[in-house]
């Protein structure tokens, strides 16, 4: 039995795939990105609950859908859906692309007085020359 839901999931995140036999579908894979689907994806109900996929261009092997979406960077939303298609095989991580960088002290003292004091510095004095130019002026009075 072919759950169309799970397959309405997977068409969402790979695009529309093609229906091979069998109750398979064939996508573009996402590891080799091969121009043609070869990527096909088995949507039968197996007694451990896996849908195994194969690559015929790289040979990619894997018996979780998870394993695709975590390919192809599928937000977290399309996690759970899976996990609750699925069950317990999901295991949903929130991305996070922002790393905090903490510096020690001397470091900190150390890019204050090398990049940012001289910028601040040479920032003032830009907007000092700005403040005499001729064009400044003039352009100020037209806007």
């Amino acid at each position: 039995m072919i759950n169309e839901l799970l397959v309405n999931l997977v068409d969402s995140v790979l695009g529309a795939g093609k229906r091979t036999a069998r109750g398979n579908k064939a996508y573009h894979c996402p590891y080799c990105n091969h121009h043609k689907p070869k990527l096909e994806v088995n949507f039968t109900q197996h007694k451990k609950g896996y849908n195994p996929f194969h690559c015929w261009a790289c040979d990619k092997k894997g018996s979780r859908i998870s394993s695709i979406f975590k390919q192809v960077k599928a937000p977290p939303e399309k996690y759970e859906e899976l996990k609750k298609l699925i069950g317990s095989e999901v295991e949903v991580k929130k991305q996070n692309n922002q790393t905090q960088l903490k510096l020690p002290e001397e470091y900190k003292n150390y890019i204050n007085e090398r990049f940012i004091k001289p910028y601040h510095k040479i920032n003032g004095e830009y907007k000092n020359e700005i403040k005499k130019s001729k064009y400044a002026l003039d352009y100020n009075k037209i806007s």
